[in-house]
């Protein structure tokens, strides 16, 4: 073998080991950087130019970023419920806290408290104090259901307020993928893996997962489209638009569209899904039962409080409430201002008689409610077990997908994650053959030497 083929060899060792070297470097660096895959260098041998058969050494085949796509699929996959159900939990618990039951100053109380004040006043109809409680006990009762009616819309107003942050940031992530297709491309067409490139992108990638449910397809020139029910959010090296049109008749919240043409984004999951679902269905159901069960209310006590006869023993036909439902309702301000309105009475000319209050009373056991079979108590029961059984299946499926993707977050780092312990191994392995490489060009120096002083 020539001095020369073996110098050569030598010097292309060194430089593979060097770079073998820079990327064990790397990887250790990057030990803590989230979204990072360690890189591994792959050395293959260099044929022979002639016809000797001696190999002419080393060279660098690859760089190959440590990645499973199948683990980031079923992260991503898994990420899209995640998302849905941690905005369904977040919403509810707000409805849950809200409500605030079992509490003395809850719905359910006081409108015990205002039907007991009904039953404290039958049976003293000529006292002014009773009166005044049966007053302060309905508007109580208003208070605390207009304050559930607020809470309910600051709710879906907090959901319509994330969903304008949520689709904001993926139109910036899908806006950063097109950036950095359009640089995997570019670095890839040198014969560079692109490497950390594709990272920063796999992590923007992971976080638009977790806000809507995407699809993605990976193509041979390194760049990725992502969809979104069927339409391009990311072609190539080009990003759409998604845009929050006001809708007007839905309370001014936001209809999410594509801005190309104005259709409907559908997306019917990860955070954007799950804050239509609670904006648009769940909490406005919520809002329809708790206003059933108020307009019942109002209902039921002016029927029976326009039927009977004010302390005047003439006065009749006055309504106890104003308003239709929870949003509105309040004590009649004819009553609040005279309390001789109150109806105490159910037949005229008898100031003491307290039949129409008792009467009033016992529609506390009335069942009014769901076609004739449930009292009010029972009604609001219903739809406490109803938001308690929601709030648990969506925390528990919550935590239950956090779960499943904390484990393949681990699965992943085993095999994409960087282990210092085998980084120093690689590190060894690469320097010994660094060494080598060294030793061998020393020693062809000397043969040299030894060569011209021969010849000298």
């Amino acid at each position: 073998m020539a001095i020369s083929i073996g110098l050569n060899s030598a010097v292309q060792s060194l430089l593979a080991h060097q770079q073998a070297m820079d990327a064990v470097t790397h990887n250790i660096a990057n030990v803590n950087t989230p979204g990072y895959s360690r890189q591994r260098i792959h050395l293959g041998a260099v044929a022979p130019a002639g016809s000797s058969g001696v190999g002419q050494g080393v060279e660098v085949l690859s760089v190959e970023r440590v990645r499973d796509l199948f683990i980031d699929f079923q992260i991503r996959s898994q990420s899209h419920s995640a998302g849905d159900y941690s905005a369904r939990a977040d919403s509810l618990n707000l409805v849950e806290l809200a409500f605030g039951e079992p509490s003395d100053n809850g719905l359910r109380a006081v409108l015990g408290q205002f039907f007991n004040a009904w039953r404290d006043l039958s049976n003293a109809p000529e006292q002014s104090a009773a009166r005044s409680a049966v007053v302060q006990a309905g508007e109580t009762v208003a208070f605390v259901a207009q304050r559930l009616a607020t809470s309910m819309s600051e709710i879906r107003a907090d959901a319509n307020t994330r969903l304008e942050a949520s689709v904001g940031e993926i139109n910036d992530l899908a806006k950063q993928v097109a950036a950095l297709n359009q640089s995997i491309i570019e670095v890839r067409a040198t014969g560079d893996p692109a490497a950390d490139l594709t990272d920063k992108r796999d992590l923007a990638l992971d976080r638009l997962s977790q806000l809507t449910d995407l699809r993605t397809i990976q193509h041979d020139d390194g760049h990725v489209d992502v969809f979104i029910g069927g339409r391009s959010l990311v072609q190539g090296v080009k990003a759409s638009e998604i845009d929050l049109v006001i809708n007007p008749l839905n309370q001014n919240f936001y209809d999410v569209q594509w801005a190309q043409d104005g259709a409907t984004v559908a997306s019917q999951s990860g955070e954007v899904g799950g804050l239509l679902h609670q904006r648009d269905t769940d909490l406005p159901a919520r809002m329809a039962d708790l206003n059933t069960l108020v307009a019942q209310v109002i209902t039921d006590v002016n029927a029976v409080h326009a039927a009977g006869f004010g302390q005047d023993g003439v006065t009749t036909g006055t309504a106890f409430f104003t308003g239709t439902d929870a949003t509105d309702i309040a004590v009649n301000a004819a009553v609040s201002g005279d309390l001789g309105l109150v109806a105490a009475a159910s037949a005229g000319g008898a100031p003491g008689d307290g039949s129409g209050a008792l009467a009033l009373a016992d529609l506390q056991r009335a069942t009014n409610l769901t076609g004739g079979s449930q009292t009010y108590e029972a009604y609001f029961n219903g739809m406490l077990t109803r938001l308690g059984v929601s709030v648990r299946d969506a925390s528990g499926t919550s935590q239950a997908q956090a779960a499943t993707i904390a484990h393949l977050d681990q699965l992943r780092a085993s095999v994409s994650g960087v282990s210092l312990d085998e980084e120093m191994v690689a590190m060894v392995q690469y320097q010994k053959g660094y060494e080598a490489a060294a030793k061998v060009i020393s020693t062809i120096d000397d043969m040299i030497e030894q060569l011209f002083a021969m010849v000298g």
